[in-house]
C-alpha cells in the first residue's frame, strides 16, 4: 500500500549560506575601498594642478611673462625689458630664471644692465617684479621657455661664448647672428688671458672692456673677416678698412696667407713676404706668399727705371 505524506506546514524556502553573504559584504567593503582611492586621487589631481604662483623674492627656476628675442643690436650692455613674475604652469609664463644678478628699487623701462656672469645659455636679461606696482625689482638672466634661444651658439643673442660671431666693431663686442653675411669674427674660447686662447688656432682676439667680467678675452679663430692660412688677400696698399679677403682664382688675390705667427722667423718655408701689424695684435706677423705685385711693388718699380 502506497505511504501517504504527512501532513504539516509546507517547508521553508532554503536560508543564504552565512558564507555567501560574507562575500557580499566583502565586496561591498572592497567597492567602498576603491571610490575611497579614486576619490583621494583625484584630490592629488586637484592640488596638483592647482595655482604654482611663487611668493617671496625673485629666484632662479621662477618664470616670468616675457621671451627674449633678438633686438636691432644685439650686445652684452642694450636695453632689457620690464617683466612680472608668474607660475611657471600660467599661460602666461614665457621665460626662466636662469640667475638672479642684482637687486634694487626704481623706475621701469629705459634701461640698461651687463649680462655678464649670466649662464652661456641664457637668452638675455629682463628686470623683474612681483606685481606691477613693486618699486622693487630683480635684474635677472632669462631662458626662454620655447625656441628658438637667441642664446645658443651662433644665434645672435645672449652672453657672447664660443660658437657666437661678433662685428667689426670689437670693442664693443656687439653680436651678430653666424647666419647673417657682415660679421667679422667667431669665438673659438672665452678666457681671462690671452695665454689662454687654444693654439693655433686663434687668429685675433678681442677684449671686453668691462673691470667685473671674469674671462674678457674673446679669442677669434679663422673665418668671417679674420685671415688665416690658406686665405688670399687683396692689394693691401691703399686699404683703409684693414685687409679683405679675396677669391685666390681672381686676379684681385696678390697674396696666399702662409701663416699667422708672433715673429718672422716663425714663417713657414714657402713664405717669400710677410706683413707686420701696426698696433699689439695676438699674431702681428702675417706670412704671405706673393701671387702677382702689388700697386705699390709697381710704383716701386716704376721709381728704380
Amino acid at each position: 500500500m502506497a505511504t501517504m505524506p504527512s501532513a504539516g506546514l509546507p517547508g521553508l524556502p532554503p536560508q543564504q549560506t552565512p558564507r555567501k553573504k560574507g562575500r557580499l559584504i566583502a565586496l561591498l567593503a572592497a567597492g567602498g575601498a576603491v571610490v575611497a582611492v579614486l576619490l583621494a586621487a583625484t584630490a592629488v589631481v586637484v592640488v596638483r594642478n592647482g595655482s604654482d604662483e611663487p611668493s617671496g623674492p625673485v629666484a632662479a627656476e621662477q618664470c616670468i611673462d616675457k621671451r627674449l628675442d633678438l633686438s636691432e643690436k644685439s650686445s652684452t650692455l642694450q636695453t632689457v625689458p620690464s617683466a612680472l613674475r608668474v607660475g611657471c604652469k600660467s599661460d602666461q609664463a614665457k621665460g626662466r630664471v636662469t640667475k638672479v644678478l642684482r637687486t634694487g628699487e626704481g623706475t621701469v623701462g629705459g634701461f640698461t644692465f651687463s649680462a655678464e656672469g649670466c649662464p652661456d645659455d641664457s637668452d638675455g636679461g629682463a628686470r623683474v617684479r612681483v606685481s606691477e606696482n613693486d618699486p622693487k625689482y630683480w635684474d635677472v638672466c632669462v631662458r626662454n621657455l620655447k625656441g628658438p634661444h637667441p642664446g645658443d651658439p651662433g644665434m645672435g643673442g645672449g652672453q657672447i661664448g664660443p660658437g657666437d660671431c661678433i662685428s667689426g666693431e670689437i670693442a664693443f663686442n656687439r653680436e651678430l647672428p653666424c647666419s647673417s653675411s657682415d660679421w667679422y669674427g667667431k669665438v673659438i674660447a672665452r678666457v681671462a688671458t690671452e695665454s689662454q686662447c687654444p693654439s693655433p688656432r686663434t687668429m685675433e682676439i678681442a677684449k671686453n672692456t668691462s673691470s667685473s667680467d671674469p674671462r674678457p678675452i674673446l679669442c677669434l679663430g679663422a673665418g668671417g673677416g679674420v685671415v688665416g692660412p690658406g686665405d688670399c688677400i687683396k692689394d693691401p696698399t691703399f686699404s683703409f678698412q684693414g685687409l679683405e679677403k679675396a677669391d685666390c682664382n681672381d686676379t684681385s688675390a696678390v697674396a696666399k696667407v702662409t701663416g699667422r705667427v708672433r715673429t718672422k722667423n716663425e714663417c713657414p718655408a714657402e713664405s717669400d713676404s710677410y706683413m707686420e701689424a701696426k698696433e699689439d695684435t695676438y699674431l702681428p706677423i702675417m706670412c704671405l706668399k706673393q701671387l702677382r705685385p702689388t700697386l705699390k711693388d709697381e710704383i716701386d718699380d716704376l721709381g728704380r727705371t
